[in-house]
């Protein structure tokens, strides 16, 4: 479809009217220029999930969830992985202290990982494609046979003639408000297109949120970016809601902090699965909980008790009163909670 006014869209040869459009037509992987490049070859995303021969070695660049979850896969499956990010960790919208317990992780199994990169060439020669880069003020340079381009999605919005229907966008990205409308206010873009978060479930949120607006106008639903999560699904894996630390400083939020490891809690050693740790944030005065960073076993399925104190604005005096079996996973959360109780308490 292509828009040819604000309420005339051109679909093949037929031209549809209408008085509402929401624009979903998601994300496609982002073009790199690095000299060489294109050249050489390389697979994102979409083209890596089609794969059935495993590749010898692997250059995975860029360091976000989708090249962090397949780069350990195919690492696990016995390809030789090379990582290159650009950032100084990998999930660089992570806390460093969360991301340093994948990169461990990752380099006991073999990975290769080099962080705070800058990609300057890539040669290919006698079917080995080469990434010549900067590390630590160095030239470096890795060498594989597949290159994995995983630096990034952007909105897919070309052809869609974006300024006959008037709708305004930024740097690439359809802009919205809170209800999910554009410049347009009978044009709604949701999911990807919008830039705002690239996860499933938010889209999903995100679509209920428009179509409600554009069915009941006189009752508007709002977007509440407050309990934001996301799973990031390596081993361990890595869970979020909320705020973290890095948030916090940014703008400027004052906040408690307390965590707890895996490596000393009971069910974790039992499974051998030690590596990572439990981070709250509270707010100083109230306790209420304002974020939460799991790293570790089953993290994607811990956040969602945490998710569900946000919910109800809880805190973490809440969090204590919740019986928790003991000796299970979820118990772990309580560990941290205590600790900003305690200091809140002896603080008054």
């Amino acid at each position: 479809a292509s828009f040819i006014s604000p309420h005339e869209a051109k679909v093949g040869s037929k031209v549809v009217t209408a008085r509402t459009f929401i624009i979903a037509t998601g994300s496609v992987p982002s073009r790199v220029a690095v000299r060489g490049l294109e050249e050489v070859g390389y697979l994102t995303s979409d083209e890596m999930l089609d794969l059935r021969k495993l590749p010898e070695s692997l250059l995975v660049l860029g360091g976000g969830p989708v090249a962090a979850e397949l780069g350990q896969f195919f690492a696990r499956i016995g390809a030789k992985v090379t990582m290159i990010q650009r950032s100084a960790h990998i999930l660089s919208h992570q806390d460093e202290d969360i991301a340093q317990v994948v990169e461990a992780q990752f380099r006991q199994e073999g990975m290769s990982l080099y962080c705070g990169t800058r990609l300057q060439r890539f040669a290919e020669s006698q079917g080995l494609k080469t990434a010549h880069f900067l590390h630590e003020g160095q030239e470096r340079s890795a060498s594989a046979h597949m290159v994995f381009q995983a630096l990034g999605r952007k909105p897919n919005i070309d052809g869609l003639n974006l300024d006959a229907a008037q709708v305004k966008t930024d740097q690439g990205r359809v802009v919205v408000d809170a209800q999910m409308r554009t410049s347009q206010p009978h044009v709604f873009a949701v999911g990807d297109v919008t830039g705002l978060h690239d996860i499933v479930h938010i889209a999903i949120m995100q679509g209920e949120v428009a179509a409600h607006n554009s069915l009941q106008p006189a009752q508007p639903r709002e977007m509440d970016d407050r309990l934001l999560t996301e799973v990031v699904f390596t081993d361990p894996q890595v869970a979020s809601v909320g705020l973290n630390e890095r948030a916090c400083r940014a703008r400027g939020i004052d906040y408690r902090v307390a965590s707890y490891p895996f490596s000393d809690h009971g069910k974790a050693m039992c499974l051998g699965q030690t590596h990572g740790h439990v981070k709250l944030l509270c707010r100083p005065q109230t306790g209420e909980l304002i974020g939460a960073q799991i790293v570790g076993p089953e993290a994607g399925e811990l956040i969602h008790e945490l998710v569900a104190i946000m919910f109800y604005r809880g805190t973490v005096h809440d969090l204590l009163r919740i019986p928790h079996y003991h000796p299970t996973l979820a118990e772990i959360v309580t560990y941290p909670a205590e600790e900003l109780a305690g200091r809140m308490e002896s603080k008054n």
